[in-house]
């Protein structure tokens, strides 16, 4: 719930999606329709990246928590707000893209996001803490 709201991410089951349409390369059982309506699948690494490339920021207290490697609660309006920034996000860098001729979904972005946080683990600051089944 935040702010009176409640709010779903569903981030398993659309990285379901993904793989399933992934995994057949859009054909067979693959072939989904309406693949553009996933976000991003919000959860720790891609803000991680976002923060450290200064796509994201965060408020100075919320920014310590995390660099301090304090739990974020689950549900928070802190954990839903990076959760929902990190959507917000990655939206935009596909709008920006697409602007400049470059076509990506948002499910790719968040693949290739993914990866390249992975690549440079060592080099980016710790993500947030947050102790969930959603991630």
């Amino acid at each position: 719930v935040f702010r009176g709201k409640q709010v779903f991410f569903l981030k398993r089951a659309q990285i379901f999606v993904g793989d399933v349409y992934g995994a057949f390369e859009g054909k067979g059982l693959g072939s989904l329709k309406d693949m553009d309506k996933l976000t991003c699948f919000p959860d720790y690494r891609i803000p991680q990246l976002l923060h450290h490339l200064k796509i994201m920021c965060y408020c100075k207290s919320l920014e310590k928590k995390i660099r301090d490697k304090v739990e974020i609660v689950a549900g928070s309006e802190e954990e839903i707000g990076i959760r929902a920034a990190t959507v917000l996000a990655v939206e935009w860098m596909q709008c920006i893209l697409s602007n400049y001729g470059k076509e990506a979904s948002v499910y790719q972005l968040d693949w290739m996001l993914w990866e390249r946080g992975e690549a440079i683990l060592t080099e980016i600051g710790p993500h947030h803490r947050t102790n969930t089944v959603y991630y």
